[in-house]
């Protein structure tokens, strides 16, 4: 049986379940420079809810990030706070020391709800993936480890990923696993960090540090490459925000993201 890296790197066990304590081993595979990435962490700490929450699919998720994760050992915290009908409710730490990381979560079953549709948007439109650029952007900080994880193809029409600056802060593109392992609900906050910054395209940065990060999962994704759109319209102060979307073969809407960023210097 394959073990795919992602389940393998957000593995939990646990240390004393009744009590909501869990344990992970956070790795260096999903590294931005020295640090792990958000998205990874956020899922890793998902982890323990699929198996006590009771509940499939993780509705939204807001995490916190309060001190930098380190590669190593971490504790986390599950507090299952409300279980209704149709939604569950947790809080989650994860603590090396010190608490570095608080989300909340609710959880709920996609494949029950039902009700009025309305959809005003549609997935950006992209050539196929073997049209558009394989090139890595140029990033300062060195070649993160975390794109190994993932095969990635960007829009021919973002020039900044050429390493030409614009003031067009957005990016889009397919992503999926390089191991192949298929996009599902837990994979999902993952995806949804993963894409290079799109303030990148102002030229030379720094590190883009995550504050605070929410996901909406929308849709069980279909097997294949999601295609995504990330995009930041205000930065003030080196305070930014970035809104993503993350659409499925099937042309659905299968996350939301929005996230509170530093830009620091080079």
């Amino acid at each position: 049986m394959t073990t795919f890296e992602f389940d393998a790197d957000t593995a939990v066990v646990p240390v004393d379940a009744g009590a909501g304590r869990w344990r992970a081993t956070i790795t260096p595979r999903f590294n931005v420079g020295p640090n792990p990435n958000g998205g990874y962490i956020l899922a890793t700490m998902l982890r323990p809810l699929f198996e006590t929450i009771g509940k499939p699919d993780p509705l939204t998720v807001s995490a916190h990030f309060l001190r930098p994760t380190t590669v190593g050992e971490a504790d986390i915290d599950v507090d299952v706070f409300r279980t209704g009908r149709r939604h569950a409710h947790a809080e989650v730490r994860l603590v090396q020391e010190t608490e570095r990381v608080r989300a909340i979560a609710a959880f709920g079953d996609l494949a029950a709800a039902e009700g009025r549709t309305l959809v005003r948007g549609a997935p950006p439109e992209l050539p196929p993936p073997d049209e558009c650029i394989v090139r890595r952007p140029v990033i300062d900080i060195g070649q993160p480890a975390i794109m190994d994880r993932f095969e990635t193809r960007f829009a021919p029409s973002t020039p900044w990923i050429l390493g030409e600056p614009s003031i067009d802060t957005a990016v889009t593109g397919w992503i999926r696993f390089a191991d192949g392992r298929p996009a599902d609900v837990a994979s999902l906050p993952l995806f949804a960090d993963a894409f290079p910054p799109a303030v990148f395209a102002l030229g030379r940065a720094g590190w883009v540090p995550t504050i605070e990060l929410t996901v909406h999962v929308r849709a069980r994704p279909a097997p294949g490459w999601l295609r995504a759109r990330f995009e930041t319209r205000f930065l003030v102060d080196g305070y930014l925000e970035e809104d993503g979307e993350l659409w499925d073969e099937d042309g659905r809407l299968v996350a939301e993201s929005r996230q509170l960023a530093m830009l620091l210097q080079p």
